[in-house]
């Protein structure tokens, strides 16, 4: 049996790819043979302890700053008892997720106390992309004090694209190694539904963006170019699924549709309500500004949607343009229009977009091969404390 302990800024029940990330990676590890222990932060007030899918999540009691994007761990007893209790744990190494968690720089201690290697994964591929220049300039020093710690601290620094390996080497990471995120294709496939009738979306195209409603993810720049389309074509609908602290704003922004039915905000949605709505979707845009792998790209992908993206992050490494998408700049509100409009009026291009990037999600993202990968890792690190373990007599 070999043991992991995690730590993860957010898990279940807290919805994000970061998340989805980590948690079909920790299930998928169980069932594999491993034991998994996850310690994250209590910030939707669930029990401090819970089993799911065979891992063994504790939650330390946090605050939740900066609009709901970042949890800092209280210190109360009930945090002093998990952390305790596991640095007593017989875990064989210790591994963390983005390098601006306070929970990341906790792994690291634990995995210097306990004597453990360190294996980091990284989900981003640049500073945090922050409207407020404050904000912004105390990220980039924590990312060069802290978080440069964390990635040199590691035995392994994992990127999920070549970009985030980039960044990582940026930060001092000895040596990275890339992981794309994967998809469970078994999941997100497209599937028959009603809810188009439900929402009464008629004979309309659907544009749908699914992620986290803050600045990064280029939204408002979506209800820009929307505003912009429905001027000049008919039956457009957008969707926006998801939640955040911006999305009053965003819907302030909304108010300027020419019918306020035309951009319906759906809130959080189970992955099996977003499977619903990506299977009802004709156009899938993110037009973010800072991404590591998107996993929305990556799920409309695997259900076959055509898909605009913006070129960030390692989002060219899933979309080849006009091969198996569409990208363009951050930012550039004139050509995403256009690549929308471009996509609205020609229909087998859709189509070819769509089957093309199918097929590469299931040839190189299915979540198989990617956990294949991290046990490989995991072997290697085995095998190394085996054969000191001997040495030393």
């Amino acid at each position: 049996m070999k043991r992991i302990l995690v730590f993860a800024g957010f898990f279940y029940p807290h919805i994000g790819g970061s998340v989805q990330v980590i948690h079909e990676l920790s299930k998928r590890l169980v069932k594999r043979g491993y034991e998994i222990d996850v310690i994250t932060c209590n910030v939707e007030r669930m029990l401090a302890y819970e089993e799911l899918d065979g891992v063994c999540i504790y939650r330390l009691p946090s605050w939740n700053i900066l609009g709901g994007t970042y949890p800092i761990p209280k210190p109360t007893l009930t945090t002093f008892r998990i952390y305790w209790g596991r640095l007593k744990g017989p875990h064989d190494m210790v591994f963390t997720f983005t390098r601006f968690f306070i929970t990341s720089f906790m792994g690291v201690i634990i995995s210097t106390l306990k004597h453990k290697p360190l294996i980091h994964t990284e989900l981003g591929s640049r500073h945090s992309f922050v409207s407020n220049k404050m904000v912004d300039l105390i990220s980039k020093t924590y990312d060069h004090t802290v978080g440069s710690l964390i990635v040199t601290s590691a035995w392994k620094t994992i990127g999920n694209s070549n970009a985030t390996c980039d960044f990582m080497r940026h930060l001092g990471a000895k040596e990275t190694i890339m992981i794309h995120n994967g998809i469970d294709t078994n999941v997100f496939r497209k599937k028959s539904s009603t809810l188009r009738n439900k929402l009464m979306l008629d004979d309309s195209v659907v544009i749908t963006f699914v992620g986290r409603l803050i600045y990064a993810k280029g939204v408002h720049d979506l209800i820009s170019v929307f505003l912009d389309l429905e001027r000049e074509s008919s039956n457009l609908r957008l969707l926006i699924v998801s939640d955040g602290p911006n999305r009053q704003e965003l819907e302030r922004l909304a108010e300027a549709s020419c019918n306020k039915k035309n951009i319906l905000f759906l809130g959080w949605r189970t992955r099996e309500e977003i499977v619903e709505i990506l299977s009802i979707t004709d156009i899938f845009v993110n037009p973010s500004y800072s991404e590591g792998l998107p996993t929305s790209v990556l799920e409309a992908a695997a259900v076959g949607l055509p898909i605009v993206a913006t070129d960030v992050g390692g989002t060219n490494e899933i979309i080849e343009n006009y091969k198996t998408g569409l990208l363009v700049p951050p930012g550039d509100i004139k050509l995403l229009k256009e690549k929308i409009f471009e996509l609205i009026n020609d229909k087998k291009l859709r189509t070819d977009l769509a089957r093309n990037a199918h097929t590469v999600i299931k040839e190189e993202f299915d979540y198989d091969i990617i956990v294949t990968k991290y046990e490989d890792i995991c072997e290697e690190i085995v095998e190394k404390i085996t054969d000191e373990t001997m040495e030393n007599g």
